[in-house]
Formats: C-alpha cells, sequence, structure tokens
C-alpha cells in the first residue's frame, strides 16, 4: 500500500463551499452511526439499508462512513488493551520494588541505622504504595472501558478541544462562540472516499483523469439524491506520481467486455456471473483533509503498489545490522559467513524531534538498503521487543539506561529499513538476537580488529545462513537456523582453557572456560559464558576506578584528557 497527497491549489469558492457540505455531511452521518452502534449494540454494517434512504447516500459512500467509524473503535479498543498491558507492566515492577524496600528497611532496623534513614525509607514505600494504588484504580478503569460497546468513548474533535471551552481565556478565546466555530470545523475536517478494484477508475465515487500534462482532475460525486459532481483539480503531486499514473491508465484500458467471467452460485443456490479482474489492478481511495490553517485542502489516495522483484540472495553472503543505542553497526559477510567489511551510521535520536528523528532514520534506512542492493545480498535484523522493558523502567535502573531505552526506536527503525528495502526488492531476515554480542566480542571483536558492536553484526548475519546438524539422540539430520555458534577459548600450558574478550576501551578480560555438557544446546554454554564475563568487567571497572590518576593515565585502556589551556 503506498499513499501519495498534495495540495490542491487554485480552490474556487464553489468547490470549497462543496467539499465543506460533503465533509459536514459525512461527519454528520458517522457521529450519528457511533451513537446508534453504541445505543443498539450493533455493528456499524447492520445500519446500512436504513441510512441509505435517511441520509441519502450511496452504498460506497456509507461503506467509506462505517470503515472510518469501526476503525476508529476499533483503534481505540486496540489502545486500551496496550495500556492494560503496560499498566500490569508497571503494577508487577512496582510490586518487586515494595518487597524490596520493605527488605531495606528491616536491614536498617536490625543494624540499628539512623532514624533519619529509617524515616526516609518508609517515606518512599509510601509513596510507593500510593503509587501503586493509582495504577490499580487506572486499570480498572481500563478494563472497564473494554467492556463498553464498540463505539463508545469516541470523541470526534478530540478531547483536548472539547475541554477547552471550559478554560477559553487561557486556551486563546474571547467567547463560546469562537470555540463552537473551532469545534465544528474540527468536527468536520476531512472526509473518505471508499474505492474498489471493479469500479471505474478504481473509484466510482472520485474518479481520476490524466491529463495531456500529466496532472490529475477529480470527478467527486457529491451525497444526495441529485447525482451531482463536482471537478477538482488540476492536481499534480510531486513525489511518485508516475506510480499514480500508471494505475489509473491501466483502468482506462480496461473493457468489461473483453474481460473473463466465471459462475458461481449464491447462499440460495442460484448461479451468476462474475468478471475476474487482473491482480494488477488496484483500488484507489481518497482522502480529502481541511489544512490546520483552516485557508485550502489537501488530498491523499491509497493503492496498492506491486512488490518488486527480491533481487538478493542469502547464497551470495548477508549483511548483519546491529542496532544500538546511538549508531547501527552492519557487517557485510560472503557466502561462507566470513566479515569482508564493516562500519557504522551514525544514528542519534535521543533530544530531536519527531521529524528530525525520522529523518535520521531514513537516512541510514536508505544506506543500509543502497548497499544490499549493490552487493545483491540480504539484510539481517534483531527481532527485539523493548515495549515490556520501557514500561517497567525505575529509579533502580538509574537515568542512563532509561534514556538510553526510551530513546531507542527500534520499531521505527526496523519498518523504514522493511519499507525501503520492499520498494528496492532487498530482501530483510529477523533473527534471534540472543548471545549475539556475547559472541560478537569474544569471537569477531579481537580477532578481525571490530568494534563490539560489528563483531555482534557479523554474528547476526552468520544467522541468516541455514545448515544441518546432527541430533545427537536420535542420529538424524536435520535443518539448523545459522551457523554454528562456539565461543573461542585458548589452552594454555598448564592444561587450563579460559576466554580472552575485549572491553571496549582497549583492554581486555580473561575468565576460564565453564563446563558444558555437550548434550545440551550450546545457549546454555553461552548462558554461563555470559554471566562470567560480566562478573569480569564489572571487576575490571571497578578496579579501575581504585587505581591511582597516574596509573589511570599511562594505562592502555585509557587516554590522557588534553586540557583547553595546554593547548595555547
Amino acid at each position: 500500500m503506498i499513499t501519495l497527497h498534495t495540495r490542491i491549489r487554485n480552490l474556487t469558492p464553489e468547490q470549497d463551499a462543496a467539499l465543506s457540505s460533503y465533509a459536514e455531511h459525512f461527519n454528520h452521518v458517522a457521529h450519528h452511526l457511533a451513537m446508534d452502534m453504541v445505543h443498539e449494540k450493533r455493528t456499524g454494517a447492520s445500519f446500512k439499508k436504513d441510512y441509505l434512504h435517511r441520509f441519502a447516500l450511496t452504498a460506497r459512500q456509507f461503506n467509506a462512513i462505517c470503515l472510518s467509524v469501526e476503525g476508529l473503535a476499533s483503534n481505540r479498543l486496540e489502545n486500551l488493551k496496550n495500556q492494560e498491558n503496560m499498566l500490569s507492566d508497571k503494577i508487577l515492577a512496582l510490586q518487586k520494588l515494595l518487597s524490596k524496600i520493605v527488605l531495606q528497611i528491616q536491614k536498617a532496623v536490625i543494624e540499628q541505622q539512623p532514624v533519619a534513614v529509617i524515616q526516609r525509607l518508609k517515606n518512599r514505600l509510601h509513596q510507593k504504595k500510593r503509587k501503586l494504588a493509582n495504577l490499580l484504580e487506572r486499570q480498572s478503569q481500563v478494563i472497564h472501558e473494554q467492556q463498553r460497546p464498540l463505539g463508545s468513548g469516541l470523541c470526534f474533535g478530540g478531547r483536548k478541544l472539547f475541554h477547552a471551552q471550559h478554560h477559553l481565556q487561557e486556551n486563546g478565546y474571547q467567547n463560546h462562540a469562537e470555540w463552537l466555530a473551532d469545534w465544528k470545523l474540527a468536527r468536520s475536517r476531512q472526509f473518505f472516499v471508499l474505492g474498489s478494484n471493479d469500479e471505474t477508475a478504481g473509484c466510482q465515487g472520485c474518479v481520476a483523469r490524466i491529463q495531456s500534462d500529466g496532472t490529475f482532475l477529480l470527478d467527486l460525486r457529491l451525497p444526495g439524491t441529485e447525482k451531482k459532481r463536482v471537478t477538482i483539480g488540476p492536481l499534480q503531486f510531486p513525489y511518485e506520481a508516475e506510480k499514480l499514473r500508471n494505475v489509473v491508465a491501466l483502468h482506462a484500458q480496461l473493457s468489461k467486455e473483453n474481460l473473463p467471467r466465471i459462475t458461481k452460485q449464491s447462499k440460495a443456490g442460484k448461479p451468476y456471473s462474475r468478471i475476474v479482474y487482473p491482480e494488477a489492478l488496484s483500488a484507489l481511495s481518497w482522502r480529502f483533509q481541511r489544512n490546520k490553517d483552516q485557508k485550502g485542502w489537501r488530498v491523499m489516495v491509497s493503492f496498492h503498489q506491486p512488490a518488486a522483484a527480491v533481487q538478493t540472495h542469502v547464497q551470495a553472503g548477508a549483511i548483519g545490522v546491529d542496532l544500538n543505542a546511538d549508531h547501527l553497526a552492519w557487517a557485510e559477510l560472503d557466502r561462507f559467513g566470513n566479515p569482508l567489511e564493516t562500519g557504522n551510521i551514525p544514528c542519534v535520536t535521543y533530544g530531536k524531534t519527531a521529524a528530525q528523528a525520522e529523518a535520521l532514520i531514513e537516512a541510514a534506512a536508505i544506506a543500509l538498503t543502497q548497499r544490499a542492493k549493490q552487493t545483491g545480498k540480504p539484510l539481517v535484523l534483531e527481532k527485539l521487543d523493548f515495549s515490556q522493558k520501557k514500561t517497567q523502567l525505575s529509579e533502580v535502573d538509574g537515568p542512563r539506561y532509561a534514556r538510553m531505552l526510551s530513546s531507542l526506536s527500534y520499531r521505527k527503525i526496523h519498518d523504514a529499513i522493511a519499507a525501503r528495502a520492499a520498494k528496492d526488492g532487498v530482501e530483510v531476515k529477523t533473527v534471534n538476537p540472543k548471545f549475539t554480542s556475547v559472541l560478537g566480542r569474544i569471537n569477531y571483536a579481537a580477532r578481525y580488529g571490530l568494534t563490539v558492536h560489528q563483531g555482534a553484526a557479523v554474528v547476526i548475519g552468520r544467522r541468516a545462513f541455514d545448515r544441518f546438524a546432527r541430533n545427537p539422540h536420535t542420529g538424524k539430520n536435520f535443518k539448523e537456523f545459522g551457523l554454528r555458534e562456539m565461543p573461542i577459548g585458548r589452552t594454555g600450558r598448564d592444561g587450563r582453557k579460559t576466554i580472552t574478550a575485549p572491553d571496549g576501551r582497549g583492554a581486555q578480560v580473561t575468565f576460564s572456560y565453564p563446563a558444558w555438557n555437550e548434550q545440551k544446546h550450546v545457549w546454555t554454554l553461552l548462558g554461563k559464558v555470559s554471566r562470567k564475563m560480566k562478573a569480569a568487567l564489572a571487576a575490571q571497572r571497578v578496579a579501575g576506578q581504585s587505581d591511582p590518576p597516574e596509573r589511570m593515565v599511562k594505562s592502555a585502556r585509557m587516554k590522557p584528557e588534553v586540557l583547553v589551556a595546554a593547548a595555547v
């Protein structure tokens, strides 16, 4: 699905009045339909026969209204479910924190710590209990809202503007009449014209015609029994207008007399004939929206775009991508899984506006897909989900971790890469991210002179290759996802096997190779390695903080800071 939009220029007063009248009628019917759905507890489609005569609509116009109302209702219901899940995670995290605070109070009493310390802990416990009570109350309200009929709770025009009538001066209104004018405009800012691939130009309610100069004219059918139409245009779409021309031209070339037909049987048992339309034929659905400055209209058209042929193959290799808070690390692999080239793409979204973050993410997606298209290799991404971790953030995690997790727009980055890759014919694979950083740090970072994140990108890319392994219990071969993953260790002169891993700051840590039952999955071994490595890295950081200043400067892990005054 692709959506194009443009502004309607040189709009005459008659055209503006026709669009305004259509929007008022469309939203007037939508408000009644939402109210009837709630009162009678029925679906929107069950009111179709009555509404066609009551409001002088065509069947296609009612379908567009019904689709809009039910879409808003379904969206609200989905948001309520997400709120319930988020509140449940927050309640669970807060309950765990309460038990920790209780233990801290008991420990402080036993150790006879100062009264001020104990009182501070008790105050914190009291505030957390209040917060828990508020979360439980909000959760019960959300559950109650989900049990209401479909369509309830919708506020056409927005709750923020609705509540502004109670505080006119604070919201810039001189009187209630000014607010009422904005309220009526907000409730009728847009309308939707639903299309179908078996209709003229993909939409009988808004027929598009291509002009000799490449622009478009729209014949919009107005509601009512008079079957009046108004012509909008000429319209010029600034981007990808050629795709729209191809779709409209394909509709214009078709003739129903020349299309094949098939015979089907109705529920009553009567046979009927039906035209078989080409799969490439797409419906065109139009949406007209009044600009926020109330000085014009915008038009948007949505249609299906055939997927581009995939031009990448995993037999040629893969490009693994490791997502981080401030950059994307990538690694290009050959068909055997060996790294050929690596790099980083800056992508710092923290402190940026939504538009700036979107531009950065889009630029990173374009850079990755262009490289994948040039090399003919698919992109391999991690399959991550930070929604639960974000809801369970607390002050125990620290501001740095919270800032990193909140600014990490994984879903936006993944969607941007997938959308760009679909346009360029690049395949995108997702793999399990478990232990990719551990393997990347141990096996590839020091061996190939890579950063820890680039090493993780190598592991991610290697998991896109399929291989056959032997089941130790049955002796049969089975298809396994990814190349074999074993942490590389070294055996010393004393016969002890150890693992050496870089710390990412120019130094390295060494720890013993853990024992492992080879009949179990290799991830059981990686779990032990991960715990030992974290402990070794933490011990090294603590030791580095306790070093004297002269030793810290001479250390290979750190470079001495150059003072600004010394450079004069």
